[in-house]
């Protein structure tokens, strides 16, 4: 596994965004089945920091949301690639590393950061809601990060 910090911060950056997209293409299409756009949806994400004024800030707000999403898979991203650097297994096995940055990223979205947010969401109840978003964390977020930092952090 190679170690140069340009390359663990370029496998970072990679996997972040790939993560970010990867995420989205789940995220919204399941949203706009229950009747939510996509501004909607990142005007949702932006309301974590901004509180309700974020329903009214328009594509401001909504761009704010994406910039809020990409970040957080960013910090994700590097935090796995930096784990990866210690505990080689994340780097050797990227289906269970994956799996495991996924169910992290779930417990820590939905038990610290919806609950701490401006707006103080409480995670759903609904089985088939936690269900799909458990899911998405592990297909949609944790194994692409895995993979995409694996990829980018392999030797040249």
């Amino acid at each position: 596994m190679p170690g140069t910090t340009t390359q663990l911060i370029r496998a970072a950056l990679i996997a972040g965004l790939a993560a970010a997209v990867i995420e989205m293409v789940f995220v919204l299409p399941i949203q706009a089945s229950l009747g939510h756009s996509p501004m909607l949806v990142f005007q949702s994400i932006a309301s974590g920091v901004s509180g309700t004024a974020a329903y009214s800030g328009g594509i401001g707000s909504a761009l704010a949301g994406v910039g809020w999403h990409v970040l957080i898979s960013l910090v994700s991203a590097g935090c796995y690639v930096a784990a990866a650097t210690r505990l080689p297994f994340l780097y050797a096995r990227p289906l269970i590393g994956g799996l495991l940055c996924g169910l992290i990223a779930y417990a820590v979205m939905s038990w610290i950061v919806l609950p701490l947010s401006a707006l103080g969401y409480a995670p759903t109840t609904k089985p088939l809601m936690m269900l799909l978003s458990f899911s998405i964390h592990l297909f949609g977020f944790g194994i692409p990060i895995a993979y995409v930092a694996r990829w980018q952090m392999r030797p040249l």
